[in-house]
């Protein structure tokens, strides 16, 4: 987790697969490591990896994971579905307003993306963390990124795609 928010997704893969070499069900570790691969650009492994992590735990975090990647690589279709069984769990119980957020960075709808996150803001949900991750790299040039970032108080400079150096 620690490599992948620092955005140095190479040793993000190479600690999960450490930790899965150890066990191999470690869901955490698939977690990371899967969405290491997509900050790496490697959709395919990180679609599996993802998929296999919500074949063992279906909450609603793999879901958006798997939704934002779907996005990315252009599986519209397959982001939506997604998203709407986000909204069928968020009928009966708690979903991280994050969850929407995230999948609609990536489908880079940004006046949804930042619906939700000021949703997320009002609630103090601490998976707010995940601002400065790629997740939101679709988002991050839009005035209400910056905004937020200073409300939150996270240094002012604006996180760059790409940027290893937080």
């Amino acid at each position: 987790m620690l490599f992948f928010r620092a955005r140095r997704y190479d040793e993000a893969i190479g600690a999960a697969r450490e930790a899965l070499e150890l066990d191999p069900s470690f869901v955490n570790a698939i977690w990371w490591q899967s969405v290491a691969y997509a900050g790496n650009h490697d959709y395919s492994a990180s679609i599996m990896g993802l998929e296999r992590a919500f074949s063992m735990s279906r909450g609603p975090v793999f879901r958006a994971l798997l939704g934002h990647v779907y996005a990315l690589v252009g599986e519209r279709e397959k982001a939506l579905r997604r998203l709407e069984e986000l909204k069928a769990l968020f009928k009966d119980g708690y979903v991280s307003p994050m969850d929407f957020a995230i999948v609609y960075s990536g489908l880079s709808d940004a006046d949804s993306a930042f619906e939700w996150l000021e949703i997320a803001y009002r609630a103090r949900a601490t998976r707010l963390l995940e601002l400065p991750s790629m997740y939101f790299d679709n988002v991050r040039s839009d005035p209400r990124y910056s905004d937020l970032m200073k409300r939150m108080g996270i240094p002012g400079r604006a996180i760059q795609k790409n940027d290893r150096t937080l």
